[in-house]
C-alpha cells in the first residue's frame, strides 16, 4: 500500500461539478458507472498515475448522501493500491485496526475495495483497493 491510486470527492451532482472542472482544468472524465452495491454513481479523470474520483449518492437512503447532508461536498475519501486486499485487511485486523469491511466488496471498474475507519487515521477515511488481475489504470 504504498500508492495513491485515487482522491475520492463527494458531490450532488457529477454532471456539474465535472462540467466545472473541465472549464477550470480542462478534466475529461469518463462515463458515469453506477455501483448499485454502495448504492452511488463515480466517474474517473487520469491525471498521470493518479485518478480523481467523482462520487454521487444514486439515492437518499445511500450512506454517501448521508455524509453529504452532514458535511457537505468535498474530500471524501484517499485510496491506496492493494496487490493482496484480503491479506492487507488481515494484517490490519490483526494489528487492531478497526476495519469498516473486514473482506472486500465490488467498487467502481470492478475494483475489489474496503474502508479502515477514520477513527483510526484522524479522521480521514483510506479505502484500500484492489484492481482486476493484468488491469491497471488506463482511461477508466
Amino acid at each position: 500500500m504504498k500508492q495513491i491510486d485515487h482522491i475520492a470527492i463527494a458531490v450532488f451532482s457529477i454532471k456539474e461539478t465535472s462540467q466545472t472542472l473541465r472549464r477550470l482544468f480542462n478534466w475529461h472524465f469518463s462515463d458515469i458507472q453506477e455501483i448499485p452495491e454502495q448504492e452511488i454513481r463515480a466517474s474517473f479523470v487520469s491525471l498521470d498515475k493518479l485518478l480523481i474520483e467523482l462520487i454521487e449518492p444514486m439515492s437518499v437512503r445511500s450512506k454517501l448522501h448521508t455524509f453529504l447532508t452532514k458535511r457537505g461536498e468535498g474530500l471524501h475519501h484517499i485510496a491506496l493500491r492493494s496487490g493482496d486486499i484480503q491479506a492487507d485487511l488481515s494484517r490490519l485486523d490483526h494489528l487492531g485496526v478497526q476495519l469498516l469491511q473486514k473482506s472486500a466488496q465490488m467498487g467502481a471498474s470492478g475494483k475489489q475495495i474496503a474502508f479502515i475507519s477514520p477513527k483510526e487515521t484522524s479522521g480521514v477515511l483510506f479505502e484500500l483497493c484492489e484492481s482486476l488481475k493484468g488491469e491497471e489504470h488506463g482511461d477508466e
